[in-house]
């Protein structure tokens, strides 16, 4: 239906301007115009279906987490609106150039959720930092082991251990979502869900594991390193109860 709007809109009021700009309104001029707003409705439906489903994951975070009671209104915060129009995702040129893995069935999109696998979570986990206010640093040192590059943790073994736990339930939304019809369509808003379950996890575990650096930063500490927890071995929180929403087996063995 919004593809549908957006092509009437652009018929209506682009098509004859554009065909006057590429030729003067020639008949060729007119095969181009149309070319370029069937192009055109489609990029624009594609950001209006992105960002509403953006909306929606959002709200669905937020609501699973209070529904679980671990959603904390003095100290968290809604994911700001204007972060729902960013459409550019973690790692996303890596993302674009291995898209094309999940056109290979089973293996290809495999293959490609284990490349971005420890991104693809980042971003959904993305949300519950903002809520928590988590640094920029801090949520690398958490989920990448240590505050290095994205460009860099690309090539690092450890941003593909099987220990680490964003890694883990990243691949696991990743492949989901490289399901065809449906992937794009439906598990985004599960995985929104799943992802809030995780974070409820995290939160009853004590919160993400990275705040004893914080604290001890704040605190001017000198012996930061020896309390640092590898974030490569995750927060130590308990995951099957998101994987279940994402209906795959999702085994935790990370000790709390």
């Amino acid at each position: 239906m919004t593809a549908f709007i957006c092509l009437i809109l652009l018929l209506v009021f682009a098509l004859k301007p554009q065909a006057m700009a590429f030729g003067g309104g020639e008949w060729w001029s007119w095969v181009l115009a149309v070319l370029a707003v069937l192009l055109e409705a489609a990029v624009l439906a594609a950001l209006l279906v992105s960002v509403s489903q953006s909306k929606a994951q959002t709200e669905i975070f937020t609501e699973t987490m209070r529904l679980e009671g671990c959603w904390d209104e003095t100290r968290m915060k809604k994911q700001r609106l204007i972060k729902d129009f960013n459409i550019a995702k973690k790692n996303y040129i890596v993302r674009i150039i291995t898209f094309p893995l999940n056109l290979i069935p089973f293996a290809g999109a495999a293959l490609y959720s284990a490349i971005n696998a420890t991104f693809v979570g980042w971003d959904y986990m993305d949300r519950y930092f903002d809520a928590i206010k988590l640094k920029g640093r801090l949520q690398r040192i958490e989920v990448l082991g240590e505050d290095r590059s994205d460009c860099a943790a690309l090539f690092h073994r450890s941003t593909y251990d099987d220990d680490n736990l964003y890694a883990r339930f990243g691949f696991i939304v990743a492949f989901l979502e490289a399901t065809p019809v449906i992937g794009s369509v439906f598990f985004p808003l599960t995985n929104a869900c799943a992802a809030a379950l995780f974070a409820c996890d995290i939160e009853k575990a004590g919160g993400p594991s990275v705040l004893l650096l914080e604290l001890l930063e704040d605190g001017g500490g000198d012996d930061q390193d020896a309390t640092l927890v590898d974030a490569t071995t995750g927060t130590g929180a308990a995951t099957e109860t998101a994987a279940a929403t994402s209906s795959l087996p999702y085994a935790n063995d990370a000790s709390k």
